[in-house]
């Protein structure tokens, strides 16, 4: 037996980085908390085994290929999500990249893409995300 201990049932939840490792996770524990699930990812290929995944699990993701750390691209695809889907109640910043290259051999573009993901990204979604939300005096 299984006890709800929050229903999202009605509320519309973005997550980047929703393809695949904790992104996954978070995006199936929403959905089983009943929000409708909207998945980011800029990898076609990882996007379409991500589907494939959602759906064997029985849920329904709205997948949204763009890169996180392109403001314009966030822009054009959170209107394009509230258009198609609807206003974004939840927001996950999951989206993160690693480099796993020692420090002395890292190039100086791999550590500034490292930042830009997974400290510049989070920040230019939560921008574009809470202009929605503060119209509507919701959101998370």
């Amino acid at each position: 037996m299984s006890i709800a201990l929050f229903d999202l049932t009605g509320k519309n939840a973005l997550v980047t980085g929703g393809t695949h490792g904790l992104g996954m996770s978070i995006a199936k524990g929403l959905s089983r908390a009943g929000a409708q699930l909207i998945i980011n990812g800029h990898t076609p290929e990882k996007m379409v085994i991500a589907i494939d995944e959602y759906d064997r699990s029985g849920i329904k993701a709205y997948p949204f290929l763009f890169d996180v750390s392109d403001e314009k691209q966030v822009i054009d695809n959170i209107d394009k999500i509230t258009r198609e889907v609807g206003p974004i109640d939840i927001l996950v910043n999951n989206a993160g990249i690693i480099k796993r290259v020692a420090l002395e051999d890292m190039e100086v573009s791999d550590f500034k893409k490292v930042i830009d993901i997974d400290l510049v990204a989070p920040f230019i979604v939560s921008k574009h995300v809470v202009q929605g939300m503060k119209r509507r005096n919701a959101g998370k």
